[in-house]
């Protein structure tokens, strides 16, 4: 135990002198290296801090032109959505209906080299139709009020035919599809849907019947796009009349162009007419609903008739007949209104005076029966009136002993209880010149039945405030022997209608005196 304390004892020095020596050498050491130090450390920050505040003002630099492109990005495709927006909501706000009118087909047989001319048809067909609308908008806006429907009012815009259908809505959703979401596709897709086009469609084929063409027609099938209407097909044919002789056994190119030119005419005429009921009965106020809705239809159906009857002069005989089926279908629609039963019997009338022997004898029998049963129904005493002339018209066109006798009662006790200086109703006035006129002709022993038929004549134009029949009464048959006056007539008119612009709603012994100086120029012709 001595033993190992006093070995611990003499190692204690050894252990401790080394250490001494170590602080006593560093010290120097120490000093000196504090300086080089400090020196160093302030030059490297000069060099790394505008190195390193650069680097951040790019970045910072980069990140702010960044956010600036991000936000003109989205700028543009905010202002381009709106634009995009802004047009389908014109696109669907101010949709118009569409009229596609395709090129021809041949059907006929033809040669081939009729194949040639079709698109020349075809247009010739569109600007046709075009015409032709004009003419029937155009009527249908003069007389809507007093013999169409009250509460339809026809558009301001023709729509203009095309070969092909208006697909701008239809191609920018397509074009919407490509740019937005999946899971907005299936709303974009909605939209042609909910807005679909609308309009009409008319497919139109060339036809002929018999060997080298004897007989051409047009056949027309008309279809809604929407399909609110069931589609209708017609063929119109040519009427041996219409046929020139001298092309009546030719079936050259040349030739049966001209036949179909000729035939676009009435065809046009008829389409027009189709086209325009479409539109009246696709117009149809969905709150009309029972009889309300069908006394609609019915004066649609009689509006059409009047049309229909007045195109037959110009445009072929087989319109009386879609005038009469006009009238039959207002009568089953609307049984309580006189009109369609008037303008039945009308219709009736003409086709006797236009057929020879029993069947012009057999129409103006059904004529009157017609005239009957609007006086039935009749509630207006100056329109029975007016019934009653076109009755008593018609008892002397049908040439039988008893209905004349009848119609010249009807006639006598009409002037016994009426005057006519006093009448406004510029139709009994001139039915009445009509009757005069048809007495005289067949020399039925009418009193001073030339003068009288003239003065009525002179009566009823100037009454005729819109000069509805001044064109049509110098070729009224009905007026044959008396009409051709109204060419000498026009001048003297308008010269006292300027005098006296009140003239046509005077009444008494003042509309007479005016009227006179009218007459005693036609007296003298």
């Amino acid at each position: 135990m001595n033993a190992y304390i006093f070995l611990l004892l003499a190692l204690l020095p050894l252990t401790f002198t080394p250490d001494f020596t170590q602080t006593d050498i560093s010290r120097p050491q120490f000093t000196a290296t504090p300086k080089p130090t400090a020196i160093a450390i302030p030059s490297k920050s000069k060099k790394t801090v505008p190195i390193r505040t650069f680097a951040e003002d790019l970045e910072a630099l980069d990140k702010s032109l960044t956010t600036i492109a991000f936000s003109l990005a989205k700028g543009v495709v905010a202002i381009l959505s709106i634009i995009v927006l802004y047009r389908l909501i014109l696109l669907i706000a101010y949709r118009s209906s569409q009229l596609i009118i395709d090129n021809f087909s041949n059907y006929s047989g033809a040669d081939e080299e009729l194949d040639k001319v079709l698109p020349g048809l075809s247009q010739l067909g569109r600007e046709m139709l075009v015409q032709e609308m004009k003419s029937v908008r155009q009527r249908m806006k003069e007389h809507i009020k007093s013999v169409g429907p009250e509460t339809y009012r026809p558009r301001d815009m023709l729509p203009l035919p095309q070969a092909t259908p208006e697909q701008r809505l239809a191609e920018l959703v397509a074009s919407l599809n490509e740019f937005t979401p999946d899971q907005i596709d299936p709303v974009v897709q909605l939209l042609k849907i909910i807005f679909p086009p609308f309009g009409t469609k008319v497919t139109t084929i060339l036809q002929s019947q018999g060997k080298e063409y004897s007989k051409l027609g047009i056949t027309f099938e008309i279809t809604n796009i929407e399909g609110r209407l069931s589609s209708k097909l017609y063929t119109i044919w040519e009427l041996d009349d219409d046929k020139p002789a001298e092309t009546q056994n030719k079936s050259s190119v040349q030739t049966l162009k001209d036949r179909y030119r000729r035939l676009l005419k009435p065809s046009a005429r008829w389409l027009a007419l189709e086209l325009c009921r479409r539109e009246m009965v696709v117009a149809v106020p969905w709150s009309y609903f029972g009889r309300r809705r069908q006394r609609y239809q019915g004066q649609i159906h009689n509006f059409f008739g009047a049309l229909n009857q007045a195109s037959a002069p110009d445009h072929g005989n087989f319109f009386y007949q879609l005038a009469i089926e006009d009238f039959k279908q207002a009568i089953y629609l609307y049984p309580h209104w006189y009109q369609p039963y008037e303008n039945l019997a009308e219709t009736y009338s003409i086709l006797g005076q236009e057929s020879e022997g029993k069947e012009g004898i057999y129409w103006q029998r059904q004529a009157i029966i017609q005239y009957d049963e609007a006086l039935e129904k009749c509630q207006d005493v100056s329109v029975e009136r007016r019934i009653t002339v076109r009755k008593s018209i018609a008892g002397l066109l049908t040439g039988d002993e008893i209905e004349i006798r009848a119609a010249k009662q009807k006639i006598e006790h009409i002037l016994l209880e009426w005057d006519d200086t006093s009448e406004l109703n510029y139709r009994v006035l001139y039915d009445l010149a009509c009757w005069y006129a048809i007495a005289h002709r067949q020399n039925l022993s009418v009193e001073n039945a030339v003068l009288k038929a003239r003065r009525y004549l002179v009566y009823s134009l100037v009454r005729d405030r819109d000069r509805l029949f001044w064109d049509w009464a110098g070729k009224d048959p009905e007026l044959q022997g008396i009409g051709e006056v109204v060419a000498e007539l026009t001048f003297p008119l308008l010269k006292k209608l300027n005098e006296v612009p009140e003239l046509p709603i005077l009444r008494g012994k003042e509309f007479a005196k005016h009227v006179q100086e009218v007459i005693k120029i036609v007296q003298s012709l």
